[in-house]
C-alpha cells in the first residue's frame, strides 16, 4: 500500500460512504465532506506527533539560515488539508528523528524545520521561496539554498539524498 493509500483509508477510515448515489451527487457530497474529514484527521493528533520544528516568517528563516551557516538545514513546506504532506509528514518526522540519534558528525549538524504555507505570517516566505505546490523540500547550508527540491518519495531515498547533500555541503564524509 503507497502512503497516499494509506493516509487517505486513515482519513476516511471511520466514515461510511455512500454507495447509493449517482456520480455527480456523490462528487458532491465529497467536495462537502472531505475537507472536514482531513481537518478532523489533522486535529486528532496526527500533526502534533508528526510536527518539527516552525519557521513561521522570513525573518525566522535568516535567524535559521545565521544560526545554522555551517550545517544543513532541511525545510518541508506543507499545507492544512494538504493529502500528499500528511502522507509523507510521518516519513520526514521519521527521516528527522534518524538524524537526531545517528553519532556521526555530519549528522549532528543536519537540521530539520518546517513552513506551514497556508499560515499567514508565511505565505510571503513560500511565495519567495518560489514554492509552488506541497509538500516540498529544501535544503540550505552556508546561508543558501543548495541544489533542488527533494522529490523522495520513500525513506532510503529520502536518506541516501540527504546525506550526499551533507555530505557535498558540509565537507568531511559522512560516517
Amino acid at each position: 500500500m503507497s502512503q497516499i493509500q494509506s493516509i487517505i483509508q486513515r482519513i476516511f477510515g471511520n466514515h461510511k460512504l455512500p454507495t447509493d448515489l449517482p456520480g455527480e451527487e456523490y462528487e458532491k457530497y465529497m467536495q462537502k465532506n472531505i475537507p472536514q474529514w482531513v481537518k478532523e484527521f489533522e486535529d486528532g493528533g496526527f500533526l502534533d506527533k508528526t510536527k518539527l520544528p516552525e519557521i513561521q516568517s522570513e525573518e525566522e528563516l535568516i535567524e535559521k539560515l545565521l544560526l545554522h551557516r555551517n550545517d544543513l538545514m532541511v525545510i518541508k513546506y506543507w499545507k492544512h488539508g494538504c493529502i500528499p504532506c500528511l502522507a509523507f509528514a510521518e516519513m520526514y518526522k521519521a527521516a528527522a528523528e534518524m538524524f537526531t540519534k545517528d553519532t556521526s558528525p555530519n549528522a549532528k549538524r543536519v537540521f530539520w524545520y518546517s513552513v506551514d504555507t497556508k499560515a499567514f505570517s508565511a505565505w510571503q516566505l513560500a511565495e519567495r521561496q518560489l514554492i509552488s505546490g506541497t509538500p516540498t523540500i529544501q535544503t540550505f547550508a552556508n546561508q543558501k539554498q543548495c541544489d533542488d527540491e527533494i522529490k523522495a518519495t520513500n525513506m532510503d531515498e529520502l536518506m541516501q539524498e540527504i546525506r550526499r547533500r551533507a555530505e557535498k555541503e558540509l565537507q568531511s564524509p559522512f560516517s
